[in-house]
């Protein structure tokens, strides 16, 4: 046997087998990653929650302001096109849009935002505030957000943060559909969102010649510029009668000369408490619309009706 052969034999073996196992287990333990930190899996979690739970919030937001949008415009376009009496499609568009996006807490925009604010508020509480809002290494950098960055605790953050993913997606909102600021507005949902485009409008408080009266002071006619709305609150210091809180305005209005008795009227209702940010705003008008004002409280009943008058 050659010397060549006679080395090769003896590394053959299980020398050999050994060798290469040893040899494995370094090359094993040479490519195994050192154990993360407990502060690296909490940054990586929070940082995880706020990108996944701000996408889902977002979307739910655009999606049920796009949808609720399309209802509402679908009416105004019937009216506005065929001349067809729009209150009952309004109505029913109304109704499922306080389901999607009105105040209550249970619409579907209020629960996605808790859903946002319970998910990152949990999975960024072991790594704290003060590492978030940190621009050194290992900080998230949310300091370098000016208008979250004065927080004083992690809700007020999260709920400031959910802030700035309202104006964003209602900006965007906005911009593919101009008319629904003025849509939610006519439908009494116009308050969470204040981001949305509107039209210039004027205001209009309906007031009673004293408090208790049940008598209404006439706005007498209102002039506006072609494209503007008109926006109509009540006096909280004169039109409550009767005690309560069961007093309402009704707004009816229409090109027919008394918008009071026509069906096709669109009607609008201010109830009390009166001048708690409660309006409705009507319009935008570009040709003259007729007004109704209905004043309905316990034994108080009144009525005014005038112009809004488009030069």
């Amino acid at each position: 046997m050659t010397r060549r052969k006679r080395i090769e034999a003896r590394t053959s073996g299980p020398l050999r087998i050994a060798a290469l196992a040893a040899l494995g287990a370094l090359v094993v333990l040479d490519a195994a990653p050192a154990a993360a930190s407990t502060q690296l899996d909490a940054a990586l979690a929070c940082r995880k929650a706020l990108s996944t739970a701000g996408r889902v919030y977002a979307d739910k937001r655009r999606k049920s302001l796009l949808t609720c949008g399309a209802k509402l415009l679908k009416c105004d376009i019937l009216l506005e096109v065929d001349g067809e009496n729009a209150n009952g499609c309004r109505s029913k568009a109304t109704d499922s849009c306080k389901r999607a996006i009105g105040p209550s807490a249970d619409s579907a925009v209020n629960k996605a935002a808790d859903k946002f604010d319970t998910k990152s508020g949990t999975e960024c509480l072991p790594f704290g505030l003060t590492d978030m809002l940190s621009t050194a290494a290992g900080g998230l950098w949310f300091g370098n957000d000016t208008t979250c960055n004065l927080a004083v605790d992690l809700p007020s953050f999260i709920d400031c943060l959910r802030g700035e993913i309202d104006v964003e997606v209602d900006t965007v909102v906005g911009h593919v559909m101009p008319r629904i600021g003025i849509l939610l507005d006519n439908a009494g949902l116009g308050g969470p969102y204040p981001n949305l485009p509107r039209p210039p409008s004027t205001l209009v408080i309906v007031s009673a010649t004293a408090p208790g009266s049940g008598t209404l002071v006439s706005p007498g006619t209102i002039s506006i510029s072609s494209g503007m709305a008109v926006q109509i609150e009540g006096d909280a210091a004169t039109l409550p009668c009767g005690g309560g809180q069961n007093g309402k305005l009704t707004i009816s209005v229409s090109t027919a000369l008394d918008p009071c008795t026509d069906p096709a009227a669109l009607t609008y209702q201010i109830k009390e408490p009166y001048g708690s940010g409660d309006a409705v705003t009507l319009g935008p008008f570009t040709v003259d619309y007729n007004y109704c004002i209905d004043l309905k409280d316990a034994s108080c009943s009144d009525t005014v009706t005038g112009t809004i008058d488009v030069p």
